[in-house]
Parts: structure tokens; sequence; C-alpha cells
């Protein structure tokens, strides 16, 4: 070859950044890497090598040998005109790959610098004589010598062969598409970035994207073909590209089906009904291989003047194909992976809500949540049946429109698939609604639910309803999403059944809390309903505030309770309408503490009986009956500190009259900061009007 087309294509090679992609390369692949002339002199500087290498090199001795055993690689493989596999002297193995262009070649892809069996102390202890390298630090660096599997080593071996391909595909073609080349350093950048997210959807689009500015297609499709569906029927759009939709290029079946059947390109006309030459849109599907499998189709439509893709642009998109195979199949691996593992995850997650919450709707929302995640459903519905109508009640949904909510709020069961599902016990499958021909249907009906999975919900062998995932297209449920699916379904029965047990206890705490506070009322005429209306406004602050649920059920039992302690309070002492000896403060003063023993041995929680020990406590110090201060008073007593005060001032006692509503705001307000915690009272101002007086009242009387 004569040396000025050489020269042409060593700087065309430097344009289009070899050295760059070479360091790409040599990084994703995790071994060293090298371009050489034909003779085997450097062209580009080694990347990626190991310690082991970079300890030799470093050594003139060394690095004498390397650079002989790399001409004897480039020669042999000149001379082959195919890839060749060898071991250099230091015994690690390298793979070369001529780089030919119109049948001569123009330079060596060399990789390497990896061993399939570790290097023995005696191979190194020779290396080391024959170089006069410290033996010892030789050793050290040897174990650093990456060790692979003959398979993985193939695998590169074959990657590196797709990017010669590749290059020499960039030279044939010359002038315009050596200056897109650089969008090939991004896909090869990609595959690098795949290695480490693995995402098939984001690989095959900017895979696309990549191929897309490279040839100057306007369209485009990377098409995965199922595992366990094959042919045109069962296909995973993976990405498209095109701003109409009237232009979106996805092959017909038969398209995909001889690609896949051929492993070769396919030319056709994406719009064979228009008569313009423009507006034909020429189109080429390339098929994606990996491990010697056609595992997908990549599609480009629209060319600029409605030019047909040439038989070398098949070639050079059919190279690009290989590449992004092998990076989707690395990809759909893992995803399998993922899968699996998610499934895992999301279980012991509503697990961990089911174990943590009491609240069933925060138990819904987690289950619902994870099966739209892992089983990818566009719908999910959990009904509950109600034993006194027989209808199943919808609790909880994802993806259902609020008209269709609310339109079967609640379903009869009888002569369709759900009521199927309550006689059997068992989950039905449906892989297409439109094409079943057993009759089978659902209560409600919508065009987006095409495939299905209705497992019951049981708990102690009992069913409580229904779980429900829809998808938009027929689709084959694997045994795996079933189970999944009837896993969950068990959890959310646990959580029913717990909702169940938990107000049956709530009632029965409820109950005695309401008895207590009667039994105090009914002792001290003039506080009647003071502790009802102390509880309901310290919960309605306590939601002003953004408290949990359970944190407002806790203020409100504390709020009922607060006053317990004067049940052994004198009645003298209780209904004086004058000042109190210092005697009589004492013990009217110990009232809190005397609440909180009475409740300890009832086993009430732990924040409600602080609550009603601390709820005379100043936010500034000076109260009763431990002094405490500022955040030292737990959140629920500051809450009821305001709660209490507000209910005595505008409740009229025999000595004074009742403060208006506006009275009594402005002395909170006096005295936040002092007596009451300010966040408090701010948050007690905002409870809505209609609310404080509705409470009021309910309570006994009108503010």
């Amino acid at each position: 070859m004569e040396r000025e087309k050489l020269m042409q294509y060593y700087e065309e090679l430097k344009q289009i950044g070899l050295q760059k992609l070479q360091d790409s390369m040599s990084q994703a692949l995790g071994l060293a890497a090298s371009v050489t002339y034909p003779d085997g002199q450097l062209l580009t500087k080694t990347s990626n090598l190991c310690s082991f290498c970079a300890l030799l090199n470093a050594n003139p001795e060394g690095r004498s040998k390397c650079e002989a055993s790399r001409v004897i690689f480039a020669r042999a493989a000149v001379d082959a005109g195919r890839a060749i596999l060898d071991t250099c002297h230091a015994g690690l193995v390298h793979v070369a790959v001529p780089l030919r262009v119109a049948g001569k070649t123009v330079a060596v892809l060399v990789g390497g610098g990896v061993t399939l069996k570790p290097l023995t102390e005696e191979e190194v202890a020779e290396l080391a004589r024959e170089t006069g390298i410290d033996q010892e630090e030789l050793w050290v660096a040897a174990q650093g010598v990456p060790l692979w599997s003959e398979e993985r080593l193939r695998k590169a071996a074959e990657m590196i062969r797709a990017v010669t391909e590749t290059l020499a595909q960039l030279l044939y073609t010359k002038q315009e598409q050596q200056k897109k080349a650089d969008e090939l350093i991004a896909l090869f950048e990609f595959s690098k970035t795949v290695s480490g997210s693995l995402q098939v959807a984001e690989a095959a689009r900017k895979g696309l994207q990549a191929v897309l500015k490279l040839t100057g297609a306007t369209s485009g499709s990377v098409v995965m073909l199922s595992e366990t569906e094959p042919g045109a029927a069962a296909l995973e759009v993976a990405a498209t590209l095109e701003s109409s939709n009237d232009l979106k290029v996805i092959p017909a079946g038969e398209i995909i089906a001889a690609v896949g059947r051929e492993a070769i390109a396919a030319h056709f006309d994406s719009r064979p009904g228009e008569s313009r030459p423009e507006e034909k849109r020429p189109a080429v599907a390339v098929p994606l291989t990996a491990g010697g499998k056609v595992t997908g189709v990549l599609t480009l439509a629209g060319k600029p003047g409605g030019q047909r893709f040439t038989g070398e642009e098949a070639i050079f998109l059919t190279t690009l194909g290989t590449i992004l195979g092998l990076a989707l199949e690395n990809a759909r691996l893992f995803r399998k992976v993922q899968e699996r593992a998610a499934m895992l995850e999301r279980l012991i997650e509503v697990g961990q809500v089911l174990s943590s919450h009491l609240d069933v709707d925060l138990v819904f929302e987690s289950a619902l949540a994870s099966v739209r995640d892992v089983l990818g459903a566009r719908w999910c519905a959990l009904r509950v049946l109600d034993e006194n109508t027989g209808e199943l009640v919808l609790r909880a949904s994802l993806g259902m429109s609020p008209k269709l909510q609310a339109r079967f709020a609640r379903v009869r069961p009888e002569d369709n698939l759900l009521g199927e599902v309550l006689q059997k016990g068992e989950a039905v499958v449906v892989e297409d609604l439109a094409a079943d021909g057993s009759g089978r249907h659902l209560p409600y009906y919508a065009l987006e639910m095409r495939a299905l999975v209705v497992v019951p919900v049981k708990a102690g062998g009992k069913i409580l309803g229904t779980l429900k995932v829809y998808s938009p297209v027929p689709r084959r449920w694997s045994e795996e999403e079933v189970e999944y699916l009837g896993t969950v379904a068990a959890q959310v029965g646990l959580a029913l059944e717990n909702a169940r047990l938990y107000s049956s206890l709530r009632e029965y705490y409820l109950s005695t809390v309401q008895a207590l506070a009667a039994a105090l009322e009914a002792k001290d005429v003039y506080t009647r309903g003071h502790s009802i209306r102390v509880a309901q406004w310290a919960r309605s602050c306590a939601r002003m505030l953004g408290l949990s649920a359970e944190e407002e059920e806790q203020v409100y039992m504390a709020g009922l309770l607060h006053d317990l302690g004067k049940i052994g309070i004198q009645e003298d002492i209780l209904l004086k309408a004058g000042p109190l000896t210092p005697e009589e403060r004492k013990e009217m003063q110990g009232h809190p503490e005397v609440g909180a023993r009475i409740l300890e041995p009832a086993r009430f929680p732990a924040a409600v009986i602080a609550a009603v020990r601390h709820h005379h406590e100043d936010y500034g110090g000076g109260g009763y009956p431990a002094g405490l201060s500022r955040e030292e008073i737990p959140l629920l007593a500051r809450i009821i500190r305001v709660a209490d005060a507000y209910d005595a001032m505008t409740s009229a006692r025999p000595y004074r009259e009742a403060f208006t509503p506006q009275e009594a705001y402005e002395e909170l307000k006096r005295c936040a900061g002092r007596q009451f915690d300010p966040r408090v009272v701010e948050a007690f101002l905002r409870i809505p009007q209609e609310e404080m007086e509705d409470i009021a009242i309910r309570g006994g009387g009108a503010p």
C-alpha cells in the first residue's frame, strides 16, 4: 500500500480520536490495549497497563522483550489476515486483530495483558533473572495480573474484532462519516456506562441516538426479541426515536422474523404507499447479536432525500449491532437478576411497613407500589369483602381514574372473575381478555385492560378480598410474578387482620379512658365536658403541627386523662370557690403525678403517661411537677398545656366570667414563650373557627 495512502488513514484515525476510543475500550473491557503499525511499532500509547506489565516496561530489558513480543503478534496478524491469539514472553495472553481496509492491513489492534491461570513463582523467578528486576517486587506485581476465563477472553476478542471492523468501515466511508465518527466514541463510552448501570431501555436509547447521528437517519428503533415467545407476536420495544408518531419505524413481524432467522440485514420501505421518493423512507433492519444468536433488531429510516441504505452501510450497521447487542444482552441478563432481587426487597419493605405501622392505608400504599414497580403493572386494585352486603369494596388503587374509582367503588362478585377467585381461593390469570374465549369477565372493563392477574387476599384461612393487576397489552405472566403477587396479598391480609385486632383494642382503650374521664367529671361539676374538649382541641392542634396519626391518637387519649389525678383530691379543695391555701395548692399540684401513676399499671402508651405527668410544665420553666422547660417538656404535654389553658379561660367559674375566644387567643399569645410553646400556640390559633366552635358545643358549652 502506498505510503501516502497509509499516512492519510493514520491522520483520519487521529481525527476520529483513536487514542480516546482505545482508552475507552480498554477501560470498558478491563485489559491493556494498543494500536500498532503493520510492522508492530506503536501507533498509539498503550492503555490500561497492569502493574506487572508497567514494571516490566519500566525496565530496559523487560521493555525490549515486550516490544519484541508485540512485533511478533502484529506481524502474525498481518500475515494471517485475521485475529490471532498468542502468549508473550512474560506468559500473558494477547489477541491481535488486523485493521484491514480494501484488503490491506492498515494497523493492528492488540489487546491483552491477562492470564488464564496464575503465574507460578518459577515463571516469575525466571523472568526476574532475564530482566534483572527484583524477584520479590515482580512477584508482588504478578498478583495483580487480571485472571480471566476463556469465555471472557473470547468475548473480549469478539469486541476487539468488532472495534477493528468499525474502524475499517469508518476509514472506508471517508470524509462524510469521518466527520461524524466522534459519535462512535460516544457509543463505546456508553458501553462502559452500561457495564455499570445495566439498564436495557437506557442502553438502547443512547445507542440508537449515537447510530442516528452517525448515519444521518431521522428515525429508528431497537427491538429486543422475547426469550419466552420468539417471533413477531412477542416484542419488547426498548427504544424508538421520532418526533412524529406517523414516522416511527418499528418493522413488521415478518421482517423481524426474517432478520432473526437469517441474521442478516433486511431492506424495506417503511411507508410503501407514498409516491414521492422523499416520502418513501427506505429503511434497513439489522440484527443485534450476542453469543452467536440474534437477540434483537436495530432499524433505521429517513435518510436525506429518500436515499436507500447501501450494502456497505448495512455491513457497518451490522457491526454496530454486534456491539450494541452484547451490551443489551448483558443488561437484560442483569435485569432478570434485578427483578428477582427487587421482588424480595419490596416484600421486605412491605413487611417492614406492616410491622411498624398500624395504619392499613400505608400498608396498602406500600403493597400496591411494590406490585406496580416490580411487575410493571398499569393498574393495581385492592378490594375488601363487605360481609354485610357481599360486595367487594375498593380500598386502594393505582392507575385507575377518579371517575372509574367512584363508579365502581363497590362491585358484586357474582358471575365474574372476582367471584371465581373468592369461590376457589386461587389466583386467576388471563393473558388477553380480548381473546379469552372462556366467557370470564370483570364487573367493569376498559380498553387498557388486556391482561390481568387476580389473587385472593387471605388471613387465617379466611378470604378477605382480592388483589388485581392489569396490563395494557397481552402478557404472559410468569410463575414468579403470580407467586410474588400472592405473597403481597398475604401481607395485605395480615395487615387487615392486624387492623381488626387493633380496632378492637383501641375501642377497649377508649372505653376505659372515657369511663375514667366520666368518673372525674362526675366529681367536679364545674369541669363537665372539659376533658373531651381539651382532648379534641389537642388532637386538632397536633394535626396543625403535622404530627402522625398515631401521635394525634395519643394526644387525644392524654387530653381525656390529663386531670385523672384529681380523683384523689378532696372535694372541698376541688370545688373551692376562693383562693387555695399553700397546703391545698400543693395537693392540687400533685394531680399530674398522681394521674400518671394511676395509668402506669394499666400499661397505657408511654407518650400518653408522659403527657399527663407534664401537662402543667411551663415552657419558660417554673411549672410542675418537675420544673422542666422548653424541649425538655414532651411535645404532647406542651399541646395539652395550651388546650387546657384555652378551655379554662373560655369556661365560666363561680368567681369570674368566661373569656371570649378572642380574649383567650390574645392571652395565649401574650404568654407564649413563658407558659406556652410559641410553636404550639401558633398551630392552635390556626385551627379553623368552625372546628373550634363545633368542639366547644359537642363538649358541653359554647366558647
